[in-house]
């Protein structure tokens, strides 16, 4: 990792890999037939800090099930925010 850089390239790849893994086993988890919709699931991936949000275009009960069991990415120690572009992500 670059220090007061961010996320480089292969934590960012790291990290939408994590974050779609996770949300995967959310939705087994929570109500498995809702998988069919999977693509309609919006992720915000800040790449300063790796921050996740699950966007507000992402349809209920998906919002829901994925914002209430979503677990954030620990801290990195030296990542400086440097702006605050977000990635979206499509399933």
């Amino acid at each position: 990792m670059k220090s007061g850089k961010g996320l480089d390239h292969f934590q960012r790849v790291e990290l939408e890999y994590a974050v779609r893994l996770q949300v995967v086993k959310i939705l087994i988890g929570e109500a498995e037939h809702l998988m069919e919709y999977l693509s309609l699931v919006v992720m915000q991936i800040n790449p300063s800090n790796g921050y996740v949000l699950v966007n507000e275009e992402t349809p209920e009960p998906l919002f829901s099930k994925i914002k209430n069991n979503l677990v954030q990415p620990k801290p990195k120690k030296g990542v400086k925010v440097s702006s605050s572009l977000q990635v979206s992500l499509n399933f």
